[in-house]
């Protein structure tokens, strides 16, 4: 793949193997950014939580001293080549408000990936944010990452059409809690994100012919036309994925809509 063609320069939601669905250490997504030409790179593993009792998933919370060892590390030998920013990818949940100031005392920014909602109707009280059906679901994922977004804590909302993506019709409903959803973002100067490992999915056969489950259109049409800031991220489980065909598909996807991507987050001093 020609350097000359790449398109972006920064990636912010970088995970690596303490997530046990990784591979990689911190060292070989780095090196593999500084031979990109990257300008920065954010590793944002996802981050121990208490409510969430799947480990498959995510670090242990005995490994969290250690993932920051590992970003300090790599911040340090690589602080001539790279920009490297320590970060995790975690879910919001009002209960646990108290954790994320916390986190943020050794990181330099959040990223707010709402992979389970509260629902007292399913297993251990809630429900994966790929198994909604309702527009109760929808109205329940949009308030959580909306209360989310309006705490401060979190500069960028990773995959929010997510919400979608067990849901075929973009009915006036959906229409309308997205508007929400892009609407709060903007009111609180956090990124969107065009995902690309929703492309690595790969295209699924639907009763509106043949697309991916994420990134959704409609969503990122309704983006544009409000004027959302939005970023592409590689969600790079692997070195190799960093800049792969998909992110390119992905930055394909927003200009065929028209969305100007930006190229690098300001993040706010």
């Amino acid at each position: 793949m020609s350097s000359s063609h790449r398109i972006m320069n920064n990636n912010y939601h970088t995970h690596m193997y303490l997530c046990r669905h990784a591979v990689g250490d911190i060292p070989d997504y780095v090196e593999e950014a500084i031979r990109l030409g990257f300008h920065s790179l954010g590793m944002s593993d996802h981050a121990p939580f208490e409510e969430l009792q799947d480990r498959s998933v995510r670090m242990y919370p005995s490994d969290f001293p250690l993932y920051l060892e590992k970003c300090n590390h790599a911040i340090q030998t690589y602080q001539d080549k790279i920009r490297i920013y320590k970060a995790v990818e975690i879910e919001y949940f009002k209960e646990h408000k108290h954790i994320y100031p916390k986190y943020l005392k050794d990181l330099d920014y959040l990223a707010l990936g709402q992979h389970y909602i509260s629902d007292e109707e399913s297993r251990n009280h809630l429900r994966s944010s790929y198994a909604l059906k309702t527009i109760d679901h929808i109205k329940t994922y949009v308030d959580t990452c909306i209360e989310g977004m309006s705490t401060g804590y979190f500069t960028l909302l990773c995959h929010p059409d997510l919400m979608l993506f067990n849901i075929d019709s973009f009915t006036a409903e959906l229409e309308s809690q997205s508007r929400r959803l892009i609407q709060a973002a903007i009111d609180n100067d956090v990124y969107l994100e065009i995902n690309a490992n929703g492309i690595r999915k790969g295209l699924r056969p639907l009763k509106d012919g043949w697309r991916y489950l994420y990134p959704r259109k409609e969503f990122w049409e309704l983006a544009k036309s409000m004027k959302a800031k939005v970023i592409v991220s590689s969600d790079a489980h692997d070195p190799n994925q960093l800049y792969d065909e998909q992110v390119i598909e992905a930055y394909q996807f927003a200009q065929s809509i028209g969305i100007e991507v930006e190229e690098a987050i300001q993040f706010k001093q």
